[in-house]
């Protein structure tokens, strides 16, 4: 979505108060992951955890091929896999959404 594309960029954060911890957990491209590398390195942000990147959202022309390793490799980052669907009954119910569209 264009409206929300780099919402979190270098501009924003530059306001941010010092030692902000960023957590994103919604879209991967709703955070520009290059100004967040820029903004640990140059200790603006204390620390950014996300279970979602920008290499992920498939719709972006241009998007990372990867998370960039200045990112990835800060010792103030933590990262997961975005694992929100995967229990049991939401896996089912999905399946089951997906059956009945087929059918």
């Amino acid at each position: 979505n264009k409206s929300t594309h780099h919402a979190i960029n270098a501009n924003v954060l530059a306001q941010a108060k010092p030692g902000l911890f960023l957590v994103n957990i919604s879209r991967g491209s709703c955070v520009d992951e290059g100004a967040v590398a820029d903004a640990l390195h140059s200790d603006l942000l204390g620390g950014y955890a996300a279970d979602v990147f920008e290499f992920e959202d498939w719709i972006l022309e241009g998007r990372p091929k990867a998370i960039g390793q200045r990112l990835l490799s800060h010792p103030r980052t933590l990262f997961s896999p975005h694992l929100g669907s995967a229990v049991v009954k939401t896996r089912r119910d999905i399946e089951v959404a997906a059956a009945e569209e087929i059918v």
